[in-house]
């Protein structure tokens, strides 16, 4: 075999492999376009196809992919984000420990730990909040009717 073939040949393994080792570490088909896009450029090489050419091919068939399969694939692969820490609180309900001062604070106790809330309504201690969100290193709350 001509050098020529032989080099092509292993630089478009190493881009398939690159985007396929990608794809595994990534695991969100993000490179999986390029992998098949390199594949079919390595077909041509034994063809005769001059690197030109097959770097054409190689954007061509992994922007057909890209275009043709991402909506697809995005459709049927839902990553699912689990919450967690401070993300995890929101949504659930608490026990003010304190009025509503001034400034629209409070505080609430999760487990072992009390937290400041901050709320645009005027509550009473014990009533029922939930949490809406977060704000630096303060919960937002709102009340909750019974």
């Amino acid at each position: 075999m001509d050098g020529e073939i032989i080099t092509m040949i292993i630089i478009w393994a190493l881009v398939v492999g690159a985007a396929l080792f990608i794809e595994f570490m990534v695991n969100d088909f993000t490179s999986v376009w390029f992998s098949v896009g390199g594949m079919v450029a390595l077909i041509t090489v034994p063809c005769g196809l001059a690197w030109q050419w097959q770097i054409l091919v190689f954007v061509v068939v992994s922007f057909i992919f890209l275009l043709s399969l991402r909506p697809l694939t995005r459709k049927f692969v839902k990553v699912k984000t689990v919450p967690t820490n401070v993300d995890a609180s929101i949504g659930t309900q608490h026990k003010l420990l304190k009025d509503i001062d001034d400034d629209g604070r409070s505080e609430i106790k999760i487990e072992d730990t009390y937290w400041t809330v901050k709320c645009a309504e005027t509550l009473k201690t014990g009533s029922l909040v939930e949490i809406t969100g977060v704000d630096g290193n303060k919960y937002l709350v709102k009340g909750v009717k019974k």
